[in-house]
């Protein structure tokens, strides 16, 4: 996995018409910025697999899953696989907010006893980032220039086309680099955007990163309390 600048991927979504501001954002529109972003911005793949596409696999767990749990999921990985966690979360409620900040200890700890390589938080979240691993925030894969100043595109985008512009990033991030690497990302996003993961797989399929399907791909939902 090689990590491409928020900025960048966003401006290249913007470029490639994401949206029209103004106007509301269709889901083909939104699906073609995406492709073509990927495509154009896909860098450095190495020791690429070949042979057959392997099917993900996508378990829905419960919301009490402590983070020992996921850090035995990621203990477990072999080479050349990636593991995506959804904390999914109602925003309003607290034992969502009590865990997420569990899992955030957790990475914080020393040593650390949660080890994602990639953390994901959906706008609006107050959580602090966790020390020592690369965060990603929605609004950042957003907020483009335009005109001289800078325009946040998200706030057009409805919930799923914010799903598609944040699994266009992971599929990106997850066909570059060398496709050896073990990746582990966690997601701190709202429960119905689950569909993050849909999303990945559609966007590796349909543009220069499709290796990613002959890879190991284990999605792990983790439901909402509320």
């Amino acid at each position: 996995m090689q990590l491409i600048t928020q900025s960048t991927y966003a401006q290249e979504l913007f470029n490639n018409q994401v949206v029209t501001l103004g106007q509301p954002a269709t889901d083909k529109q939104v699906s073609a910025a995406v492709l073509k972003s990927v495509n154009d911005l896909v860098n450095g793949a190495t020791h690429i697999p070949t042979g057959g596409d392997l099917p993900a696999t996508t378990t829905s767990n419960p919301a009490n899953t402590a983070p020992a749990t996921v850090q035995n999921l990621y203990a477990a990985q072999a080479a050349t696989s990636t593991s995506i966690v959804l904390l999914g979360e109602s925003h309003v409620n607290q034992p969502d907010h009590q865990r997420a900040e569990d899992y955030l200890a957790a990475m914080n700890a020393t040593p650390p006893t949660l080890s994602p390589n990639l953390v994901v938080f959906e706008r609006g979240l107050p959580y602090d980032a966790p020390h020592h691993i690369p965060v990603v925030r929605e609004s950042n894969l957003t907020t483009a220039r335009s005109n001289g100043g800078f325009v946040d595109f998200g706030m057009e985008l409805s919930r799923t086309q914010r799903s598609r512009v944040v699994a266009g990033y992971l599929a990106l991030c997850i066909g570059s680099g060398n496709q050896q690497d073990i990746n582990r990302i966690l997601l701190f996003y709202g429960a119905n955007h689950d569909d993050i993961y849909t999303y990945v797989d559609y966007f590796a399929r349909h543009t220069a990163a499709y290796y990613v399907l002959k890879e190991t791909r284990n999605f792990f939902n983790i439901r909402s309390h509320a």
